[in-house]
């Protein structure tokens, strides 16, 4: 049967879900309007009471579908072919939409609030870190190729001088290929934790709460 109140909760619902294919929607929509049905659920007071606006529902399904999406590695996102930089943006997209979904409960920005601080500081330290770390690769290979200039410039003066400096500048330059995959690893990783992190917070947000949620285990 019918119920204006229904429709229009989803219907406004579905406004929000637009970053979702139209698949994923019907899903969703389909178990919304099942799930008030069964909970007998009309006026819309009682609607937003159980489930919220459906603007904040829509968060907190739009974040769980960007988690599931995370922890299968985006496989299939153009079957699996996603380079390190869409997979980069999508993680990071899913922080905010997680972010965006806590700010939906007044109980919880308090929390949203601090993590966005912690954020900013953390992003903040690692642009710091970044560009320290880039100007440290830029003197290097300054050092390391003036160390070669130098080295050549001797060469009839002193062989012994002139190999030290070469093969300084050598090692100096050398080391540079070790120690960027290093870093970018080591990036790479802390990044991964903080996705971890917030996938982790995500679940306990979703699923720690009244909101039912489409696939959550009862």
């Amino acid at each position: 049967m019918e119920n204006k109140a229904v429709n229009e909760y989803i219907d406004e619902l579905k406004v929000y879900l637009h970053p979702l294919d139209e698949s994923e929607q019907n899903d969703v929509l389909e178990f919304y309007r099942e799930y008030l049905i069964d909970a007998n659920l009309t006026t819309t007071d009682a609607i937003i009471n159980e489930l919220g606006l459906p603007k904040k529902l829509a968060r907190k399904v739009l974040a769980d579908y960007s988690i599931k999406m995370s922890e299968d590695n985006y496989q299939h996102v153009d079957n699996g072919r996603i380079t390190d930089n869409e997979r980069f943006k999508k993680n990071l997209g899913m922080i905010v939409l997680i972010l965006l979904a806590l700010m939906a409960s007044p109980i919880a920005i308090p929390i949203a609030i601090l993590l966005v601080v912690c954020l900013a500081l953390f992003f903040g330290l690692g642009i710091f870190f970044i560009l320290l770390f880039l100007f440290l690769l830029a003197l290097s290979v300054i050092i390391g190729i003036g160390a070669i200039f130098m080295g050549v410039s001797v060469i009839f003066e002193s062989l012994a001088t002139s190999a030290l400096y070469i093969g300084s500048g050598l090692v100096i330059l050398g080391l540079n290929f070790f120690v960027i995959p290093i870093v970018i690893a080591a990036i790479r990783w802390v990044f991964d934790l903080v996705v971890i992190f917030f996938r982790w917070l995500g679940k306990k947000l979703l699923y720690g709460r009244n909101t039912p949620m489409k696939g959550e285990n009862k």
